[in-house]
Protein backbone atom coordinates (compact mmCIF):
# COMPACT_ATOMS: atom_id res chain seq x y z
CA UNK A 1 0.00 0.00 0.00
CA UNK A 2 2.85 2.41 0.88
CA UNK A 3 4.52 1.41 -2.01
CA UNK A 4 1.71 2.35 -4.20
CA UNK A 5 1.46 5.71 -2.75
CA UNK A 6 4.97 6.32 -3.37
CA UNK A 7 4.54 5.40 -7.22
CA UNK A 8 1.63 7.62 -7.54
CA UNK A 9 3.84 10.82 -5.57
CA UNK A 10 6.61 10.10 -7.99
CA UNK A 11 4.08 10.36 -11.01
CA UNK A 12 2.92 13.13 -9.87
CA UNK A 13 6.18 14.90 -9.30
CA UNK A 14 7.33 14.57 -12.88
CA UNK A 15 4.18 15.37 -14.50
CA UNK A 16 4.63 18.48 -12.41
CA UNK A 17 8.34 18.60 -13.84
CA UNK A 18 7.20 18.11 -17.21
CA UNK A 19 5.09 21.13 -17.17
CA UNK A 20 7.15 23.63 -15.34
CA UNK A 21 9.75 22.71 -17.94
CA UNK A 22 7.46 23.01 -20.89
CA UNK A 23 6.24 26.81 -19.62
CA UNK A 24 10.07 27.79 -19.23
CA UNK A 25 10.39 26.44 -22.85
CA UNK A 26 7.52 28.18 -24.28
CA UNK A 27 8.51 32.01 -22.22
CA UNK A 28 12.35 31.49 -22.59
CA UNK A 29 12.71 29.87 -25.64
CA UNK A 30 9.32 30.66 -28.17
CA UNK A 31 8.19 34.04 -26.33
CA UNK A 32 11.20 34.83 -25.15
CA UNK A 33 11.96 37.54 -27.61
CA UNK A 34 8.71 38.98 -27.35
CA UNK A 35 9.43 39.76 -23.61
CA UNK A 36 13.12 41.14 -23.95
CA UNK A 37 11.44 43.62 -26.08
CA UNK A 38 9.21 44.38 -23.20
CA UNK A 39 11.52 44.75 -20.57
CA UNK A 40 13.62 47.01 -22.91
CA UNK A 41 10.89 49.10 -23.57
CA UNK A 42 9.11 49.26 -19.96
CA UNK A 43 9.89 49.36 -16.83
CA UNK A 44 7.37 49.90 -13.82
CA UNK A 45 7.47 52.42 -11.41
CA UNK A 46 6.08 53.85 -7.98
CA UNK A 47 4.81 56.93 -7.71
CA UNK A 48 4.03 58.17 -4.18
CA UNK A 49 0.95 60.54 -3.87
CA UNK A 50 0.42 62.70 -0.32
CA UNK A 51 -2.68 62.69 1.36
CA UNK A 52 -3.95 66.33 2.27
CA UNK A 53 -2.78 66.76 6.13
CA UNK A 54 -5.27 67.40 8.75
CA UNK A 55 -6.37 71.30 9.34
CA UNK A 56 -4.28 72.88 12.65
CA UNK A 57 -7.16 75.15 14.36
CA UNK A 58 -6.29 77.12 17.94
CA UNK A 59 -8.21 76.21 20.82
CA UNK A 60 -10.75 78.69 19.88
CA UNK A 61 -11.31 77.13 16.27
CA UNK A 62 -9.76 79.62 14.29
CA UNK A 63 -7.74 78.32 11.80
CA UNK A 64 -3.69 78.37 11.01
CA UNK A 65 -2.95 75.74 8.72
CA UNK A 66 -4.80 73.55 5.98
CA UNK A 67 -3.76 72.17 2.81
CA UNK A 68 -4.65 72.89 -0.82
CA UNK A 69 -4.31 71.29 -4.29
CA UNK A 70 -1.07 72.52 -6.25
CA UNK A 71 0.58 71.62 -9.55
CA UNK A 72 4.26 70.63 -10.14
CA UNK A 73 6.47 69.74 -12.83
CA UNK A 74 9.34 66.88 -11.83
CA UNK A 75 11.81 64.33 -13.64
CA UNK A 76 13.85 61.38 -13.39
CA UNK A 77 17.64 62.59 -14.79
CA UNK A 78 17.57 59.45 -16.82
CA UNK A 79 14.77 60.50 -18.98
CA UNK A 80 16.58 64.00 -20.38
CA UNK A 81 20.18 64.08 -19.67
CA UNK A 82 20.42 63.78 -23.23
CA UNK A 83 17.86 65.98 -24.31
CA UNK A 84 18.22 68.49 -21.15
CA UNK A 85 19.53 71.13 -23.56
CA UNK A 86 16.65 71.67 -25.08
CA UNK A 87 14.38 70.72 -23.00
CA UNK A 88 15.25 73.44 -20.60
CA UNK A 89 15.06 76.28 -23.61
CA UNK A 90 11.70 74.81 -24.23
CA UNK A 91 10.58 75.19 -20.47
CA UNK A 92 11.78 78.92 -20.46
CA UNK A 93 10.30 79.49 -24.12
CA UNK A 94 6.79 78.17 -23.39
CA UNK A 95 6.51 78.23 -19.93
CA UNK A 96 8.60 80.84 -18.59
CA UNK A 97 9.81 78.77 -16.03
CA UNK A 98 14.00 78.95 -15.56
CA UNK A 99 15.97 76.14 -14.25
CA UNK A 100 17.94 77.21 -10.47
CA UNK A 101 21.43 76.16 -11.05
CA UNK A 102 20.91 73.59 -8.40
CA UNK A 103 18.23 71.72 -10.02
CA UNK A 104 20.44 71.49 -13.04
CA UNK A 105 23.14 69.83 -11.17
CA UNK A 106 20.84 67.61 -9.32
CA UNK A 107 19.69 66.52 -12.95
CA UNK A 108 23.18 66.43 -15.22
CA UNK A 109 24.55 64.54 -12.12
CA UNK A 110 21.29 62.32 -10.95
CA UNK A 111 19.93 59.08 -12.43
CA UNK A 112 16.95 57.50 -11.13
CA UNK A 113 15.99 59.83 -8.18
CA UNK A 114 12.58 62.34 -8.35
CA UNK A 115 13.79 65.94 -8.75
CA UNK A 116 10.74 68.55 -8.42
CA UNK A 117 11.80 71.11 -11.66
CA UNK A 118 9.30 73.70 -10.12
CA UNK A 119 6.76 74.05 -7.75
CA UNK A 120 3.47 76.62 -7.56
CA UNK A 121 2.58 76.27 -11.43
CA UNK A 122 0.07 78.78 -12.32
CA UNK A 123 -2.97 77.20 -14.49
CA UNK A 124 -1.66 79.25 -17.71
CA UNK A 125 1.58 77.50 -16.90
CA UNK A 126 -0.55 73.55 -16.59
CA UNK A 127 -2.65 74.55 -19.74
CA UNK A 128 0.74 75.53 -21.87
CA UNK A 129 2.24 72.61 -20.18
CA UNK A 130 -0.65 70.06 -21.71
CA UNK A 131 -1.15 72.14 -24.69
CA UNK A 132 2.70 71.38 -25.48
CA UNK A 133 3.27 68.62 -24.34
CA UNK A 134 5.58 66.45 -26.97
CA UNK A 135 8.36 69.40 -26.22
CA UNK A 136 8.50 68.21 -22.47
CA UNK A 137 8.80 64.11 -23.11
CA UNK A 138 10.77 62.59 -19.90
CA UNK A 139 8.96 65.81 -17.77
CA UNK A 140 5.79 64.88 -15.62
CA UNK A 141 3.07 67.15 -14.31
CA UNK A 142 1.56 66.25 -11.09
CA UNK A 143 -0.78 67.30 -8.16
CA UNK A 144 0.75 67.94 -4.93
CA UNK A 145 -0.82 69.05 -1.57
CA UNK A 146 0.68 72.61 -0.73
CA UNK A 147 0.57 74.06 2.91
CA UNK A 148 -0.99 77.23 3.22
CA UNK A 149 -1.20 79.36 6.81
CA UNK A 150 -3.54 81.89 7.27
CA UNK A 151 -2.81 85.66 8.62
CA UNK A 152 -3.41 83.93 12.26
CA UNK A 153 -0.01 81.85 11.77
CA UNK A 154 1.90 84.62 10.77
CA UNK A 155 2.56 85.25 14.04
CA UNK A 156 3.92 81.63 15.47
CA UNK A 157 6.17 80.34 12.76
CA UNK A 158 8.24 78.98 15.52
CA UNK A 159 5.38 77.11 17.03
CA UNK A 160 3.98 75.88 13.95
CA UNK A 161 7.11 75.16 11.66
CA UNK A 162 6.65 74.06 8.42
CA UNK A 163 6.62 70.69 6.07
CA UNK A 164 9.22 69.60 4.10
CA UNK A 165 10.38 66.02 2.70
CA UNK A 166 12.74 63.49 4.22
CA UNK A 167 16.02 63.98 5.12
CA UNK A 168 18.53 61.00 4.76
CA UNK A 169 19.12 60.64 7.93
CA UNK A 170 14.96 60.93 8.40
CA UNK A 171 14.86 57.91 6.28
CA UNK A 172 17.30 55.59 7.57
CA UNK A 173 15.71 56.44 11.03
CA UNK A 174 12.13 55.83 9.59
CA UNK A 175 12.10 52.59 6.74
CA UNK A 176 7.96 53.71 6.30
CA UNK A 177 8.85 57.08 4.13
CA UNK A 178 9.69 57.72 1.03
CA UNK A 179 11.95 60.43 -0.84
CA UNK A 180 8.38 61.89 -1.87
CA UNK A 181 6.41 61.74 1.11
CA UNK A 182 5.71 65.42 2.91
CA UNK A 183 6.37 65.73 6.96
CA UNK A 184 6.20 67.70 9.60
CA UNK A 185 10.20 69.45 9.75
CA UNK A 186 9.82 71.40 13.12
CA UNK A 187 7.25 72.59 15.52
CA UNK A 188 3.66 71.35 15.49
CA UNK A 189 3.82 70.22 12.39
CA UNK A 190 6.65 67.82 13.57
CA UNK A 191 5.14 67.57 17.29
CA UNK A 192 1.93 65.92 16.12
CA UNK A 193 2.85 64.85 12.43
CA UNK A 194 1.53 61.40 13.83
CA UNK A 195 -1.74 62.88 13.76
CA UNK A 196 -1.10 65.36 10.58
CA UNK A 197 -0.04 63.40 8.14
CA UNK A 198 -2.72 60.35 7.17
CA UNK A 199 -1.56 57.92 4.96
CA UNK A 200 -0.06 58.14 1.38
CA UNK A 201 -1.06 56.90 -1.45
CA UNK A 202 0.50 55.08 -3.99
CA UNK A 203 0.52 53.75 -7.71
CA UNK A 204 2.95 51.33 -9.91
CA UNK A 205 2.75 52.10 -13.33
CA UNK A 206 4.39 50.35 -16.07
CA UNK A 207 6.36 53.61 -18.48
CA UNK A 208 8.14 53.11 -22.00
CA UNK A 209 11.89 54.35 -22.50
CA UNK A 210 10.61 57.68 -23.09
CA UNK A 211 9.12 57.96 -19.70
CA UNK A 212 5.39 57.89 -20.83
CA UNK A 213 2.58 55.62 -18.83
CA UNK A 214 1.70 52.62 -20.84
CA UNK A 215 -0.70 51.24 -17.71
CA UNK A 216 -1.45 51.35 -14.11
CA UNK A 217 -0.57 47.79 -12.13
CA UNK A 218 -2.10 48.74 -8.70
CA UNK A 219 -3.42 51.87 -6.76
CA UNK A 220 -3.69 52.38 -3.09
CA UNK A 221 -5.75 55.59 -2.50
CA UNK A 222 -4.30 58.40 -0.05
CA UNK A 223 -5.79 58.83 3.25
CA UNK A 224 -6.98 62.50 4.83
CA UNK A 225 -4.41 62.93 8.06
CA UNK A 226 -6.48 64.27 11.24
CA UNK A 227 -7.53 68.03 12.14
CA UNK A 228 -5.68 68.93 15.83
CA UNK A 229 -6.80 71.80 18.16
CA UNK A 230 -3.66 73.66 19.66
CA UNK A 231 -4.40 75.14 23.46
CA UNK A 232 -2.83 78.36 21.68
CA UNK A 233 -5.54 81.40 21.68
CA UNK A 234 -4.38 82.95 18.13
CA UNK A 235 -5.56 86.40 19.37
CA UNK A 236 -3.55 86.01 22.46
CA UNK A 237 -0.21 85.36 19.89
CA UNK A 238 -0.79 88.17 18.10
CA UNK A 239 -1.40 90.86 20.62
CA UNK A 240 2.32 89.26 22.46
CA UNK A 241 3.46 89.54 19.12
CA UNK A 242 2.38 93.33 18.34
CA UNK A 243 3.36 94.43 21.77
CA UNK A 244 6.97 92.97 21.17
CA UNK A 245 7.37 94.70 17.83
CA UNK A 246 5.86 98.33 18.95
CA UNK A 247 8.09 97.89 21.84
CA UNK A 248 11.08 98.98 19.19
CA UNK A 249 12.97 95.60 21.13
CA UNK A 250 15.32 93.53 18.98
CA UNK A 251 14.92 89.88 20.30
CA UNK A 252 13.31 88.20 22.60
CA UNK A 253 10.67 85.66 23.62
CA UNK A 254 7.36 85.81 25.21
CA UNK A 255 5.53 82.41 26.92
CA UNK A 256 2.03 82.57 28.12
CA UNK A 257 0.30 79.53 29.85
CA UNK A 258 -2.65 78.34 31.78
CA UNK A 259 -1.42 77.68 35.74
CA UNK A 260 -4.06 75.40 36.08
CA UNK A 261 -3.99 73.00 33.27
CA UNK A 262 -0.42 74.62 31.71
CA UNK A 263 -1.85 74.45 28.27
CA UNK A 264 0.37 77.00 26.80
CA UNK A 265 -1.68 79.95 25.27
CA UNK A 266 1.04 81.90 23.57
CA UNK A 267 4.58 80.87 22.26
CA UNK A 268 6.75 83.54 20.85
CA UNK A 269 10.31 84.09 19.65
CA UNK A 270 11.17 87.75 18.27
CA UNK A 271 11.78 88.88 15.50
CA UNK A 272 9.73 86.30 13.56
CA UNK A 273 9.95 85.42 10.16
CA UNK A 274 7.83 84.50 7.07
CA UNK A 275 6.37 81.40 7.60
CA UNK A 276 4.55 80.72 4.67
CA UNK A 277 7.27 81.87 2.23
CA UNK A 278 9.77 79.77 4.18
CA UNK A 279 7.35 76.95 3.63
CA UNK A 280 7.16 77.32 -0.12
CA UNK A 281 10.88 77.53 -0.69
CA UNK A 282 13.21 80.46 -0.41
CA UNK A 283 15.28 81.92 -2.48
CA UNK A 284 18.96 82.06 -2.18
CA UNK A 285 18.32 85.93 -1.03
CA UNK A 286 16.12 85.86 1.19
CA UNK A 287 17.61 82.55 2.76
CA UNK A 288 21.34 84.40 3.08
CA UNK A 289 19.59 87.42 4.95
CA UNK A 290 17.57 85.01 7.47
CA UNK A 291 20.90 83.60 8.37
CA UNK A 292 22.48 87.04 8.64
CA UNK A 293 20.14 88.77 10.86
CA UNK A 294 22.17 89.13 13.89
CA UNK A 295 18.85 89.09 15.79
CA UNK A 296 18.34 85.32 14.52
CA UNK A 297 14.97 85.12 13.67
CA UNK A 298 14.88 81.41 12.69
CA UNK A 299 16.38 80.61 16.23
CA UNK A 300 13.24 79.97 18.90
CA UNK A 301 14.43 81.52 21.55
CA UNK A 302 11.39 80.70 23.58
CA UNK A 303 12.27 76.81 23.74
CA UNK A 304 16.19 76.76 22.85
CA UNK A 305 17.83 79.85 24.33
CA UNK A 306 19.42 79.10 27.57
CA UNK A 307 20.28 82.71 29.58
CA UNK A 308 20.81 83.44 33.24
CA UNK A 309 16.91 84.28 35.01
CA UNK A 310 18.09 87.18 37.09
CA UNK A 311 15.98 88.00 40.22
CA UNK A 312 12.93 85.76 38.52
CA UNK A 313 14.66 83.17 40.50
CA UNK A 314 14.57 84.29 43.96
CA UNK A 315 11.10 83.41 44.02
CA UNK A 316 11.91 79.36 43.63
CA UNK A 317 15.15 80.57 46.58
CA UNK A 318 12.52 82.76 48.77
CA UNK A 319 10.10 79.55 48.80
CA UNK A 320 13.11 77.32 49.86
CA UNK A 321 13.99 79.29 52.38
CA UNK A 322 10.87 78.92 53.92
CA UNK A 323 10.17 75.26 53.65
CA UNK A 324 13.64 74.59 54.93
CA UNK A 325 12.72 77.08 57.56
CA UNK A 326 16.02 79.23 57.20
CA UNK A 327 13.75 82.54 57.48
CA UNK A 328 10.25 82.67 58.67
CA UNK A 329 7.58 85.34 56.70
CA UNK A 330 7.22 87.83 58.50
CA UNK A 331 11.06 87.68 59.93
CA UNK A 332 13.76 90.84 59.59
CA UNK A 333 16.69 90.48 57.77
CA UNK A 334 19.05 93.80 57.73
CA UNK A 335 20.21 94.13 54.40
CA UNK A 336 22.61 97.18 53.47
CA UNK A 337 23.78 98.42 50.08
CA UNK A 338 26.38 95.62 49.48
CA UNK A 339 27.75 91.98 51.34
CA UNK A 340 31.34 90.89 51.91
CA UNK A 341 32.66 87.61 52.26
CA UNK A 342 36.80 87.65 52.78
CA UNK A 343 38.02 90.54 50.34
CA UNK A 344 34.78 89.77 47.75
CA UNK A 345 32.25 92.33 47.99
CA UNK A 346 28.48 91.45 46.19
CA UNK A 347 26.84 95.08 45.74
CA UNK A 348 22.99 95.26 46.09
CA UNK A 349 21.38 96.65 42.68
CA UNK A 350 20.24 99.94 44.59
CA UNK A 351 23.30 101.33 46.01
CA UNK A 352 20.33 102.39 49.04
CA UNK A 353 20.24 99.35 50.49
CA UNK A 354 16.89 98.00 51.79
CA UNK A 355 17.17 98.15 55.41
CA UNK A 356 15.74 95.66 57.76
CA UNK A 357 12.75 93.78 55.90
CA UNK A 358 10.72 90.76 55.35
CA UNK A 359 10.64 87.83 52.59
CA UNK A 360 7.82 89.80 51.01
CA UNK A 361 9.47 92.89 51.27
CA UNK A 362 12.72 91.43 49.76
CA UNK A 363 10.83 90.31 46.68
CA UNK A 364 9.10 93.91 46.37
CA UNK A 365 12.71 95.20 46.47
CA UNK A 366 14.31 92.53 44.12
CA UNK A 367 16.99 92.69 47.35
CA UNK A 368 20.11 91.40 45.92
CA UNK A 369 21.92 91.53 49.42
CA UNK A 370 18.98 89.71 51.57
CA UNK A 371 18.92 86.36 49.28
CA UNK A 372 23.00 86.21 49.73
CA UNK A 373 22.56 85.95 53.21
CA UNK A 374 19.25 83.91 52.66
CA UNK A 375 21.02 82.01 49.98
CA UNK A 376 24.31 81.49 51.96
CA UNK A 377 22.38 79.68 54.91
CA UNK A 378 20.35 77.74 52.69
CA UNK A 379 23.53 76.33 50.34
CA UNK A 380 23.52 75.41 47.12
CA UNK A 381 22.47 71.83 46.90
CA UNK A 382 19.55 72.98 48.74
CA UNK A 383 18.80 75.72 45.51
CA UNK A 384 19.49 73.48 43.13
CA UNK A 385 17.09 70.47 44.90
CA UNK A 386 14.43 73.17 44.72
CA UNK A 387 15.11 74.26 41.16
CA UNK A 388 14.68 70.78 39.73
CA UNK A 389 11.79 69.67 42.14
CA UNK A 390 9.81 72.70 40.28
CA UNK A 391 11.02 71.29 36.74
CA UNK A 392 14.09 73.23 35.82
CA UNK A 393 16.38 71.82 34.41
CA UNK A 394 14.41 69.11 33.56
CA UNK A 395 12.24 68.17 29.99
CA UNK A 396 8.93 68.25 31.76
CA UNK A 397 7.35 67.64 28.53
CA UNK A 398 10.01 66.15 26.03
CA UNK A 399 7.99 66.60 23.02
CA UNK A 400 7.75 70.37 23.08
CA UNK A 401 10.82 71.46 25.07
CA UNK A 402 13.80 70.92 23.24
CA UNK A 403 16.12 72.50 25.59
CA UNK A 404 17.19 71.85 29.45
CA UNK A 405 18.38 74.58 31.23
CA UNK A 406 21.15 74.48 33.44
CA UNK A 407 20.86 73.86 36.90
CA UNK A 408 24.49 73.83 38.26
CA UNK A 409 25.91 72.52 41.67
CA UNK A 410 29.38 71.46 43.20
CA UNK A 411 29.57 67.88 41.04
CA UNK A 412 28.82 70.08 37.98
CA UNK A 413 31.08 72.65 38.02
CA UNK A 414 34.06 69.77 39.29
CA UNK A 415 32.61 68.04 36.38
CA UNK A 416 32.46 70.71 33.28
CA UNK A 417 35.03 73.06 34.65
CA UNK A 418 37.18 71.49 36.98
CA UNK A 419 37.25 73.67 39.89
CA UNK A 420 35.60 73.43 43.44
CA UNK A 421 32.61 75.30 44.00
CA UNK A 422 32.88 78.62 46.11
CA UNK A 423 30.96 80.68 48.29
CA UNK A 424 30.43 83.64 45.83
CA UNK A 425 29.21 80.77 43.34
CA UNK A 426 26.26 80.10 46.04
CA UNK A 427 25.66 84.23 46.38
CA UNK A 428 25.79 84.33 43.00
CA UNK A 429 23.12 81.87 42.45
CA UNK A 430 20.64 83.08 44.67
CA UNK A 431 19.75 85.91 42.67
CA UNK A 432 20.07 83.50 39.34
CA UNK A 433 23.52 84.56 38.18
CA UNK A 434 26.54 82.69 38.11
CA UNK A 435 26.16 79.20 35.98
CA UNK A 436 22.60 78.62 36.36
CA UNK A 437 20.83 79.33 32.86
CA UNK A 438 17.30 78.50 32.04
CA UNK A 439 15.05 78.58 28.67
CA UNK A 440 12.18 81.72 28.67
CA UNK A 441 9.88 78.35 28.81
CA UNK A 442 11.57 77.27 31.88
CA UNK A 443 10.88 81.06 33.37
CA UNK A 444 6.87 79.53 33.95
CA UNK A 445 7.73 76.92 35.65
CA UNK A 446 9.01 79.02 38.55
CA UNK A 447 5.17 79.95 38.94
CA UNK A 448 2.82 77.64 37.82
CA UNK A 449 2.97 75.19 41.16
CA UNK A 450 2.77 78.60 43.42
CA UNK A 451 -0.59 79.50 41.15
CA UNK A 452 -2.10 76.18 41.33
CA UNK A 453 -1.68 74.38 44.95
CA UNK A 454 1.76 72.94 44.31
CA UNK A 455 1.86 70.96 40.85
CA UNK A 456 3.94 70.46 39.01
CA UNK A 457 2.41 69.73 35.78
CA UNK A 458 2.76 68.71 32.24
CA UNK A 459 2.84 71.25 29.73
CA UNK A 460 0.16 71.13 27.10
CA UNK A 461 0.17 71.85 23.38
CA UNK A 462 -2.66 69.47 22.40
CA UNK A 463 -5.96 70.34 23.19
CA UNK A 464 -7.53 68.14 20.67
CA UNK A 465 -7.59 65.70 17.72
CA UNK A 466 -10.27 64.47 15.57
CA UNK A 467 -9.32 60.47 15.45
CA UNK A 468 -10.28 59.69 11.84
CA UNK A 469 -11.06 56.28 12.78
CA UNK A 470 -13.65 56.20 15.12
CA UNK A 471 -14.81 59.64 13.65
CA UNK A 472 -15.35 61.10 16.94
CA UNK A 473 -13.13 64.51 18.91
CA UNK A 474 -10.36 62.67 21.95
CA UNK A 475 -9.76 65.78 24.16
CA UNK A 476 -6.33 65.73 25.38
CA UNK A 477 -6.38 65.76 29.51
CA UNK A 478 -3.70 67.72 31.94
CA UNK A 479 -1.08 65.57 33.31
CA UNK A 480 0.35 65.92 37.06
CA UNK A 481 3.85 65.09 37.32
CA UNK A 482 4.36 65.53 40.83
CA UNK A 483 2.61 67.43 44.32
CA UNK A 484 5.10 69.54 45.92
CA UNK A 485 5.80 69.35 49.72
CA UNK A 486 5.61 73.01 50.42
CA UNK A 487 3.36 74.39 53.23
CA UNK A 488 0.11 76.05 51.26
CA UNK A 489 0.36 78.97 53.43
CA UNK A 490 4.08 79.84 51.75
CA UNK A 491 2.79 80.46 48.34
CA UNK A 492 0.33 82.65 49.67
CA UNK A 493 3.70 84.49 51.08
CA UNK A 494 5.04 84.27 48.32
CA UNK A 495 2.02 85.61 46.30
CA UNK A 496 1.72 88.51 48.66
CA UNK A 497 5.81 89.61 48.01
CA UNK A 498 5.08 89.56 43.79
CA UNK A 499 1.85 91.65 44.41
CA UNK A 500 3.94 94.30 46.23
CA UNK A 501 6.44 94.55 43.59
CA UNK A 502 3.73 96.01 41.77
CA UNK A 503 1.60 97.74 44.31
CA UNK A 504 4.29 98.01 47.02
CA UNK A 505 6.15 101.08 47.81
CA UNK A 506 9.61 100.42 46.28
CA UNK A 507 8.03 97.99 44.32
CA UNK A 508 10.19 97.22 40.81
CA UNK A 509 7.39 97.10 38.29
CA UNK A 510 4.95 99.90 39.59
CA UNK A 511 4.29 100.61 35.55
CA UNK A 512 2.20 97.74 35.87
CA UNK A 513 -0.07 98.89 38.71
CA UNK A 514 -1.80 101.18 35.93
CA UNK A 515 -2.93 97.48 34.52
CA UNK A 516 -6.73 97.81 34.15
CA UNK A 517 -6.46 94.05 36.25
CA UNK A 518 -4.85 93.57 39.56
CA UNK A 519 -1.95 91.05 38.85
CA UNK A 520 1.76 90.28 40.63
CA UNK A 521 4.68 89.55 39.36
CA UNK A 522 8.55 89.53 39.40
CA UNK A 523 11.66 91.56 37.10
CA UNK A 524 14.63 89.73 36.71
CA UNK A 525 18.00 91.67 35.24
CA UNK A 526 20.49 88.82 34.22
CA UNK A 527 24.04 90.16 33.56
CA UNK A 528 25.88 89.78 30.43
CA UNK A 529 29.00 91.59 30.67
CA UNK A 530 30.68 92.22 34.11
CA UNK A 531 30.56 95.80 35.11
CA UNK A 532 33.52 97.69 36.51
CA UNK A 533 31.21 100.24 38.17
CA UNK A 534 28.12 100.22 39.51
CA UNK A 535 26.64 102.26 36.93
CA UNK A 536 28.51 101.60 33.82
CA UNK A 537 27.42 102.59 30.48
CA UNK A 538 27.68 100.14 28.12
CA UNK A 539 27.16 101.19 24.56
CA UNK A 540 27.23 97.45 22.67
CA UNK A 541 24.02 95.69 22.13
CA UNK A 542 25.36 92.72 22.47
CA UNK A 543 26.78 93.19 26.02
CA UNK A 544 23.96 94.86 27.50
CA UNK A 545 22.34 92.81 30.51
CA UNK A 546 19.14 90.77 29.53
CA UNK A 547 15.65 91.33 31.16
CA UNK A 548 12.79 89.52 32.68
CA UNK A 549 9.62 89.77 33.88
CA UNK A 550 7.09 87.42 35.06
CA UNK A 551 3.45 88.08 35.48
CA UNK A 552 0.21 86.18 36.52
CA UNK A 553 -2.90 87.80 36.24
CA UNK A 554 -6.03 88.48 37.64
CA UNK A 555 -4.28 88.50 41.04
CA UNK A 556 -6.84 86.30 43.31
CA UNK A 557 -8.10 83.78 40.60
CA UNK A 558 -4.70 83.65 38.37
CA UNK A 559 -5.79 82.30 34.42
CA UNK A 560 -2.67 83.35 32.77
CA UNK A 561 0.77 83.44 33.82
CA UNK A 562 2.94 85.78 31.47
CA UNK A 563 7.08 85.33 31.08
CA UNK A 564 8.42 88.36 28.95
CA UNK A 565 12.11 88.18 28.09
CA UNK A 566 14.43 90.55 26.23
CA UNK A 567 17.23 89.99 25.33
CA UNK A 568 19.93 92.70 25.80
CA UNK A 569 16.92 94.42 27.13
CA UNK A 570 18.96 96.27 29.63
CA UNK A 571 16.47 95.73 32.97
CA UNK A 572 13.48 94.18 33.54
CA UNK A 573 11.53 97.47 34.69
CA UNK A 574 12.71 99.08 31.93
CA UNK A 575 11.96 96.94 28.62
CA UNK A 576 10.06 93.73 30.18
CA UNK A 577 7.32 95.43 32.14
CA UNK A 578 6.05 97.94 29.37
CA UNK A 579 5.50 94.77 26.94
CA UNK A 580 3.88 93.06 29.87
CA UNK A 581 1.59 96.08 30.71
CA UNK A 582 0.60 96.14 27.07
CA UNK A 583 -0.21 93.15 26.81
CA UNK A 584 -1.84 92.64 29.46
CA UNK A 585 -3.95 95.70 28.32
CA UNK A 586 -4.96 94.85 24.92
CA UNK A 587 -6.29 91.08 26.30
CA UNK A 588 -8.62 92.87 28.77
CA UNK A 589 -9.68 95.40 26.14
CA UNK A 590 -10.59 92.95 23.82
CA UNK A 591 -12.28 90.73 26.28
CA UNK A 592 -9.96 88.16 26.52
CA UNK A 593 -9.53 89.61 30.64
CA UNK A 594 -12.88 89.96 32.05
CA UNK A 595 -11.86 91.23 35.83
CA UNK A 596 -11.53 94.79 36.35
CA UNK A 597 -8.92 96.14 39.05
Amino acid sequence: MNTDRIKKLIYLFIIAFIILEGRLFYLQVIKGDYYRKISEKNHIRIMISNPPRGKIYDRNGILLAYDEPSFQIYTYPYLVKKRFDSIKKDLEKILQIKIPEKIEKKIKNGYASKVIIKKKLTQNQVKKFIDNWQFFEGIFLEVQPRRVYTKYARYMPHLLGYVGLPSEKELKENPDLTTDTLIGKSGVEKMFDRYLKGDYGAKAVMVDAKGRIVRTLWEKQPKRGSDIYLTVDARVQKIAYEAFKESGQKSGAVVIVDPKTYDIIALLSFPIYDIQKFSDGLNKKEWENLLKNRYKPLFNKALNGIYPPGSIFKITVALAALQEGVVAPYQKIFSGSQFQIGKWVYRNWDPRGCGKINIMQALEMSCDTYFYKVGLDLGSEKISFYARLFGLGEKLSPEIEQKKGRIPDPQWKISNIGEPWYLGDTVNYSIGQGFLAITPFDSTKILVPVLNGGYVLKPKLLKAYFDMEKRRFVKVETQRIRKLQIKRFFYNVIKKGLYQVIYGERGTAKLLSLAPVKNGGKTGTAQVFRHKKRKEKIEKWYLQNHAWFIDFVPYRKPRYVISVFVEHGIGGSRTAVPITKAIIQKMYSEGILNEGR
